[in-house]
């Protein structure tokens, strides 16, 4: 952890335990709502590390910004995502035209929706490796 990061990171503690505390008073189990904040803070903790962002100490709590370049991979890796949903949905209804109904649609839209939140993040992995 940096040194000069120190207000962003108390400020995303807080943050993280008072949303596991709003969690907790609107009726989640104490036990889930202390997991959830320990893996929230953890994500905080891990985000100037990932590469996502552009990280500036000298704004304090608001330390990451996205810049052009990052911008610019989430833009591509969200394209990717959408053309491999519609790609797979086209070929859905070309393979299987009968099996289209109502029921297996949802059932293949949950899928579909699945894959593309796999393709986005591959793609995202895959497009920030290589533009470094």
């Amino acid at each position: 952890m940096n040194k000069q990061l120190y207000p962003y990171y108390i400020s995303r503690i807080i943050f993280s335990t008072a949303f596991g505390i709003l969690l907790y008073v609107n009726g989640m189990v104490a036990w889930q709502a202390i997991l959830f904040t320990v893996v929230l803070v953890l994500l905080f903790i891990l985000s100037p590390l990932s590469g996502r962002y552009s990280v500036h100490p000298e704004f304090g709590i608001f330390a990451l910004r996205r810049d052009e370049r990052t911008q610019v991979i989430n833009d591509r890796a969200a394209r990717n995502a959408f053309v491999a949903c519609m790609l797979a949905v086209a070929a859905a209804i070309v393979f299987f035209p009968g099996y289209i109904t109502a029921h297996f649609g949802i059932v293949m839209l949950k899928w579909l929706l699945r894959a593309g939140v796999v393709v986005y993040c591959v793609s995202d992995i895959w497009l920030r490796r290589s533009y470094q």
